[in-house]
Parts: structure tokens; sequence; C-alpha cells
């Protein structure tokens, strides 16, 4: 019933989001004129960008799961991808349990131990993009949008820039007090700082509960200096869907709306950003909805017509869910298996760690 509760959540959240961004961007009257002014063959290119990024993501988890499975004894590439794949079917983000019992399956690990890490992935993933804020809006010399924010700003450019960096700061600063503290130490905090939310208790427990698989996730980065290399794999990964982004972009001339190739480098990593942050929203299936509305409102914040803008956001959403999606429906045929019967298994495993933790019990089994 929860399940279910949580899918129309997502589903009205992208329905109202995907409202929002027809009626305010979508050019009802000249759309198949910015389609046919768009030179959609660079779309083509910029997909071996995507992949070489999703290269990465591989690589940066087999650093994260070197202590739970050694030497993987099969490749993670198949399994990453099957993991965007579901990403781009369920809704939710339950891609992320399928892909961490799809692990379990081959590898034989904990697929709780395996979902930890891949809630550090998604920790390090929310400091590479919040940088690429912090790094746009020192990079963008745009007088329309940043001069005018921060003449409202008491101290100014400096106070702004102070502002764009916190986020990351203070997102960082708890990362690694969480890894640096004894597990036991980070729960006991953890559990004491969600007690006096002002939230209902199965709010609560669900809140404990996933940072119970965040502190575990964390068990396999233990220093400052694993932290700061799962951070530092992090950022090949968004520089390359990023340089996906930008040759995109060149496609839709968006260039042409920018005084230099420092602000179009400073307008598409500010894009990045924040189409992709905006997952962090319930939405459906592939994050449809937010990203659109988010991503088009970012490049016309910053000077691009709003046709331009929204089919540009639509054309890179499209590319970053389909060819992945083919993919791993591919590699899961050809490992011999059934995405059906991995969804089960997947959330089969939830619902038992979810009994567990609700009896008091560890994710994995493992005492405190």
């Amino acid at each position: 019933m929860k399940g279910r509760r949580a899918v129309w959540i997502g589903l009205l959240a992208s329905a109202v989001f995907l409202g929002a961004f027809s009626y305010l961007f979508l050019p009802r009257q000249n759309i198949g004129r910015v389609f046919s002014d768009a030179n959609l063959a660079y779309v083509v290119p910029s997909l071996a960008f995507y992949f070489a990024a999703v290269w990465f993501r591989a690589r940066r988890w087999q650093f994260l799961l070197r202590t739970l499975i050694g030497r993987p004894k099969r490749a993670l590439y198949p399994v990453v991808v099957a993991g965007y794949m579901a990403n781009n079917i369920l809704p939710i983000r339950l891609g992320e349990l399928v892909r961490a019992s799809y692990l379990a399956l081959r590898e034989g690990v904990s697929s709780s131990a395996a979902f930890g890490t891949v809630v550090v992935e998604r920790a390090a993933d929310v400091l590479a993009l919040l940088l690429f804020v912090a790094v746009a809006w020192i990079v963008l010399p745009t007088p329309g949008l940043v001069d005018r924010i921060a003449v409202d700003i008491p101290g100014g450019g400096p106070v702004l820039v102070a502002i764009s960096l916190a986020p990351f700061v203070v997102i960082g600063g708890v990362v690694l007090s969480i890894t640096a503290l004894p597990r036991h130490v980070s729960l006991t905090v953890i559990t004491r700082f969600v007690a006096i939310l002002p939230a209902p208790i199965r709010l609560k427990r669900r809140a404990t509960g996933m940072a119970s698989q965040l502190v575990d996730g964390l068990s396999v980065v233990r220093t400052p200096r694993s932290m700061a290399l799962v951070f530092l794999a992090s950022l090949p990964v968004w520089l390359l869907e990023g340089a996906m982004y930008l040759v995109i972009a060149y496609g839709f001339g968006i260039d042409s709306y920018f005084s230099g190739t420092v602000q179009l480098l400073g307008a598409v990593m500010l894009f990045t950003a924040i189409a992709n942050l905006a997952l962090i929203v319930p939405s459906a299936s592939g994050g449809i909805g937010p990203f659109e509305f988010f991503g088009a409102a970012t490049l016309v914040a910053l000077g691009v017509p709003e046709g331009t803008a929204a089919l540009y956001a639509i054309t890179v959403h499209v590319a970053l869910l389909l060819p992945v999606t083919v993919l791993g429906g591919v590699l899961i045929l050809a490992d011999g298996l059934s995405f059906r019967g991995l969804v089960d298994r997947a959330l089969g495993s939830a619902s038992a760690s979810a009994r567990a933790q609700a009896a008091g019990v560890p994710p994995g089994g493992r005492s405190p």
C-alpha cells in the first residue's frame, strides 16, 4: 500500500512539473521551427561521452565495493547499465534497488550492503553537482543575472559566491564527519537528531533506516582520504555527462546566446547541476518532469529563449534515457535473466530489509 502511494505521488509530481513546463516553456506556435533549426545529428556523437561517464561510474562503484567483494568476479558495467535502465522504467528511482539486488545475485554479496554503497554514490554525486553550481556562479559573467542578484545581497559578489559554496561545504562536512566517527556513534547522533524532528513516527523510522544504510555504505570509506577519492572519482563522471550536454547544445545553437566559450561552459555546468539535482524530487520513471522543468528554467534565466531551452531539455533527457535503457535490456537478456525477475527479487529483498529494520536488526544482519 505504501509503495503504491509512493508511485502515485511520483506520477502526480511528474504531471505537475510537465504541465508547468509545457505552459511556461514549450513554444506551441513554432515548435516545428525550433526543431527544424536544431541539428539533432549532434546527439549521436554526444552518446560516446555519456557511455564513457557510465564506465567511470562502474569504476567508482568497484572502488566502493572493494571491501565487500574484493575483485569482482564479473564486470560491473552491465550491472550499472541495468540499474540505469531500471531507473528509467520504474518510478521513484527503484532502479537503485534493482542494481544492488543484481550485484548480490552475481557476486554473492548482501544487497543491503550493496545498496549502502549506492547511497554513498548519490552523496558524492550531490557534492560534485553542488561544486558545478559554485563554479558556474563564479565563471558566469552574465550581467543580467549574476549582477542583479549580487546587488540585492548585502556584501555583493563575494557573499553570493560564499552562499553558492555553502551547500557544498555543509554536505561535505556532514559526510566527512560520518566517515570519521565510529558506526555506533554516527547512528546514535542521527537517531537522536531524527527523534526531535516534528515528523510522523513512520517517517522518522524511514529516515533512520536510510541513514543506517548511508552509514553502512560509508563503512567502505572510513577515512577522509577514501571519501575524497570517491568525490574525485565523481568529477570525471559529471564532466563527461556535461560534455554530452555541451555537444547537444551546439546542435541547438545555444552557444550563440553567450559571448564566449567560458560563459557557455558555465551555462552547461549549471544546467547539468540543476536538472540532475532536481531528480531528488519524487517523480515518475527517469525523473520525467522535474528534469525538463528545472533544466529549461535554468537556461531561460540565463537568456536562452523559452522554446529553445525547452526542446533542448527534452532532447537531452531522451538521449539520457533511451540508449541506456535499450542497452540495459540487451545486457540483461544476454545474462539469461528477465527484467521482471530482477524487479521482483529487488522488491523482495527491500521488504525483507524493512522488516529486519522494524525488528531492530541492522541491515545485512551485522551488529553495530
